[in-house]
């Protein structure tokens, strides 16, 4: 496994500066971002805001070498699903920070990522939408499934059970409920 992370170290920092994506605190924060516009069917947050095709969003991306670097080790997959929760926690505080620092703070809309890990983000202040059945979003779950091999540690075993335990799935949340649970009072 660490010959595989040492390669996926290397294209890890290839695709980082190949990307627009931007560390919101590297070596600290579970997340890397890019600021962009939405595109995409119109989302409801769970505080009845809404995020429409055009607007301007913080696009969450989890760095997801970090993440296979952290789990080395570990087997079990309910400290595995308890490892990311505790990182995705920990780095919401500063994502928020990030966003409300950002000179464009006040035209962002919300944070949206694409992720199969979905289970218990309601908690975080997170909804939860499926994503459309298109090329883009096939070869995204292909992707995901593949990086099941590098990160836990008999992927191959889960690989083949993927497709039937896990969905695409779209977490947003408005950019009000971001920074009304996580940025410290002032």
């Amino acid at each position: 496994m660490s010959g595989s992370l040492v390669i996926w170290g290397i294209w890890d920092a290839v695709y980082q500066r190949c990307t627009r994506l931007r560390y919101v605190e590297k070596g600290r924060n579970i997340f890397r971002i890019v600021l962009l516009r939405y595109r995409g069917e119109t989302l409801t947050t769970s505080d009845n805001r809404q995020i429409c095709a055009g607007d301007l969003i913080l696009r969450l991306h989890i760095h997801n070498y970090r993440f296979a670097c952290e789990c080395k080790g570990i087997e079990d997959d309910l400290k595995l699903v308890l490892l990311l929760r505790r990182l995705v926690a920990n780095s919401m505080p500063q994502l928020a920070e990030y966003l409300a620092a950002l000179p464009q703070a006040n035209e962002i809309k919300g944070i949206v990522g694409t992720t199969t890990l979905n289970k218990g983000v309601q908690h975080l202040g997170f909804s939860i939408a499926d994503v459309p059945t298109n090329w883009f979003f096939r070869y995204k779950h292909w992707y995901l499934k593949f990086l099941l091999l590098f990160i836990h540690r008999n992927g191959w075993n889960r690989m083949k059970n993927y497709n039937q335990r896990t969905t695409l799935s779209r977490v947003y949340m408005s950019k009000e409920e971001l920074l009304r649970r996580y940025l410290p009072s002032s």
